[in-house]
Formats: C-alpha cells, sequence, structure tokens
C-alpha cells in the first residue's frame, strides 16, 4: 500500500521561485541534508528530502571485547508542493515530518504556514463519488469521542460487508463523536479496490493503483477545510 498525506500550506512566494531557492539546498556528496528535484512546473514541484544520519554501533564479541563501529544512514521523504490547495503532498513519510517542514520554513525566511488539515471523511467520501459518478461501498469506519452519556464516551469500530453509514447515523443520533477513519472499496472493472483514509487527510491506496486514485482523492479533498 502507498501511505499519502496532505497539508495545507500558504506560500509567501511563487512555486517557480521556491523551486529556484531549493535549488541553493540540493543534495550533495558532502551534504548532511538538502533537496532531489524531480520535476518543476509553474504550479508544482516534485522532489525529495534527504537526510544523511551518521551514528556509532557498539559490538561485544564473545570474548567480551567491544568493536565502535562508524555507520552512515538515509532518510528520504518524497513530495510534491502545490500551488493550490492541497499544497504539501507527502508519500511513504515517516510519522514525523518536522525535519522537512523545517526546511522549506527557512528558504522562505519563515514566513511560510504550514496547517495540518481536518478532514470531513462523508464530505469526502461525497465528493469522490461526484467525481467517480458510482456509489462507493464505506465497509469499514472507526469512531472516536462517542458519547455514550456525560462524561462517558467510546471508541466504536463498525465493520460489514455492506455500507456501514447509515448504521453510523443510526448509531450516534445526535451524540457527538469523531470519525476518524474509514476504508472505501471502489469497482474497478472486476476489482473492487479498497482505499483506507483518515480525518488527518491521509489515504492508503494499492500501488498499483496509485496512478489511478491518487489525482482524485487529492482533487476531492474538502476545501475549504471543515471541522466536525
Amino acid at each position: 500500500m502507498k501511505r499519502v498525506r496532505w497539508l495545507s500550506a500558504e506560500w509567501p512566494i511563487s512555486i517557480r521561485t521556491l523551486a529556484t531557492k531549493m535549488k541553493g539546498h540540493l543534495f550533495a556528496e558532502n551534504s548532511f541534508d538538502g533537496f532531489v528535484i524531480d520535476r518543476v512546473r509553474d504550479n508544482f514541484i516534485e522532489a525529495h528530502y534527504i537526510e544523511k544520519m551518521s551514528f556509532q554501533e557498539s559490538v561485544t564479541d564473545p570474548f567480551g571485547k567491544e568493536e565502535i563501529f562508524d555507520r552512515v544512514s538515509y532518510r528520504s521523504v518524497e513530495f510534491t508542493l502545490f500551488s493550490d490547495f492541497p499544497n504539501i503532498e507527502l508519500r511513504d513519510a515517516s510519522r514525523s515530518t518536522r525535519e522537512l517542514t523545517n526546511k522549506l520554513l527557512e528558504i522562505c525566511n519563515f514566513s511560510l504556514t504550514v496547517i495540518p488539515l481536518t478532514v470531513d471523511l462523508l464530505e469526502w467520501i461525497e465528493a469522490i463519488q461526484r467525481v467517480l459518478n458510482q456509489d462507493i461501498l464505506v465497509d469499514s469506519l472507526q469512531v472516536s469521542g462517542f458519547e455514550i452519556e456525560k462524561d462517558i464516551a467510546a471508541k466504536i469500530l463498525i465493520k460489514s460487508h455492506v455500507d456501514v453509514r447509515s448504521a453510523l447515523k443510526n448509531i450516534t443520533l445526535d451524540k457527538k463523536y469523531l470519525l476518524e477513519k474509514v476504508q472505501i472499496k471502489i469497482v474497478t472493472g472486476s476489482e473492487l479496490i479498497p482505499i483506507h483514509m483518515t480525518n488527518t487527510g491521509m489515504v492508503k491506496i494499492p500501488e498499483n493503483h496509485v496512478n489511478d486514485f491518487l489525482p482524485i482523492l487529492r482533487s476531492s479533498l474538502p476545501s475549504p477545510i471543515k471541522k466536525k
């Protein structure tokens, strides 16, 4: 599965100017961090951010003698920056993208604003259905903060082989809750493609269907973002 996450950003400069600034921080043989730029257009930049990490590893042999080895590893984040919402797309990134964000802040003279997303998942699914012009099966969803009664809340996982949206509506009624995760399934030919979605603007897509569905998921992302 390919994991993709989106963030919102307020660019203080144009995408072309941003690309020019990034070229001043390219990753080279002697670098500890920097960018590898794959493609630049007026409205997007495709690139990687690479960090070089040096550390020492200690190994003790069977006779109790300790040896220390110098090790080097690399961490890479594949991303696209867009002029329009959603402005930052991260692909298979680690949970923390602070280093990338800090680097972008630095080259934007700290006038960049990056905003994590809070997504209305049901609204997002409706938008995808309109783009595809077909119904989508929602066969799993996870709810947190479901108010059973005053000062008592629960986390609920609802699963079925049929669509569970009506069950969510019947269970929650007028009670407070937060829809955190859903799994949708989309019919493509004879296949039923599973896609996982979260309310933080993250999706997991089967690798062989990324090109088919990633543009649709991106363009359908609700904007402006609405909180429940």
